[in-house]
């Protein structure tokens, strides 16, 4: 029989496992989930529910500043934009088990997670006039970081991160007013990010799922699709003979990527120090992977092979 697991933090990840696996007892929640996000999804993530969707996404632009730089779109939706806290707080309904727990699941997003970590803000905004279905990314000059302007039902979830930044509300204040033109501040929230996290998949006295196991993109920010996925590996892999193994195997691909990005990151710093920035090379192909979280070494030497000045300097700040 499967083993009796206790959850401590139940957001996306740790609600997810709870649906999935069913044998949880001693589970910690606050009464209301909340943390300030982005609020999406690639459509194909597991368990979103339909009914907590309010808006979706099928083209992406990209800007450095005003300047656009690039955009993809889709033929469908490629990502859903949900009522996050409706959505969390539907999956902790789950049975309870009253046996002692004999694992313990610890999915406390950035609470419990190892890594340097910066503040993010996030704010509802009504007025703007931007184009329907479509997701904007604004990068500044200035710093390694950016901005981002969802579509939310009527509103738009707009926010920010930056590495070295402690407070972003002053940013994010200043980037509805001067990108934006302006709107309705609704609401305004903050959350820690972990921007390098350690991936810790087992800490020795239970497991981790989601952001407290490290499972979030550094690049994109994206920790809802990784903390469900790890969160269903997980539910999964505690029936097998080796667990532990098994939820490694699962979470493979994931762990790859964010150690890429993890570098990626570090070499945005080192270009913005040399007064140069990552997405000078971006293209279609990058900024697609960019998108799908499948950014590869190969997909930005071939960029960099098509503007020659650009590639020189890339490949410095790589070897530095």
């Amino acid at each position: 029989m499967k083993p009796v697991a206790k959850v401590v933090g139940l957001g996306p990840s740790g609600s997810a496992f709870l649906k999935s696996y069913g044998r949880a007892a001693a589970v910690e929640l606050s009464p209301r989930y909340f943390k300030a996000c982005g609020e999406a999804v690639p459509v194909e993530t597991p368990l979103v529910d339909g009914r907590y969707v309010v808006d979706k996404v099928k083209r992406f632009k990209f800007y450095h500043w005003e300047r656009e730089v690039g955009e993809v779109a889709y033929a469908k939706p490629r990502w859903y934009i949900v009522d996050k806290r409706a959505w969390v707080e539907s999956m902790r309904a789950a049975p309870q088990v009253q046996d002692p727990p004999e694992v313990v699941v610890n999915a406390g997003g950035p609470y419990q997670s190892l890594g340097d970590k910066i503040y993010i803000a996030r704010a509802y905004v009504k007025g703007p006039r931007l184009e329907d279905e479509t997701a904007y990314f604004i990068f500044p000059p200035d710093a390694v970081g950016f901005y981002w302007a969802f579509p939310h039902g009527g509103v738009y979830n707009v926010g920010g991160g930056f590495l070295g930044v402690d407070n972003p509300l002053p940013r994010l204040y200043a980037f509805v007013e001067r990108w934006l033109g302006g709107g309705q501040i609704l609401d305004v929230r903050g959350a820690p990010f972990t921007a390098f996290p350690k991936v810790v998949l087992h800490d020795g006295r239970g497991y981790r799922v989601g952001e407290a196991a490290g499972l979030v993109y550094p690049l994109t920010g994206e920790g809802i699709r990784p903390g469900v996925l790890s969160a269903i590996a997980l539910a999964e892999a505690l029936s097998t003979k080796r667990p532990l193994d098994s939820y490694r195997r699962a979470v493979k691909k994931i762990v790859e990527q964010i150690e890429f990005q993890k570098r990626l990151l570090k070499l945005a710093e080192r270009l913005l120090n040399r007064g140069e920035a990552l997405l000078e090379l971006a293209d279609d192909a990058v900024l697609r992977d960019y998108i799908e979280e499948n950014l590869t070494a190969k997909t930005l030497f071939t960029a960099a092979a098509k503007r020659p000045r650009y590639g020189v300097k890339l490949i410095a700040a790589l070897l530095k």
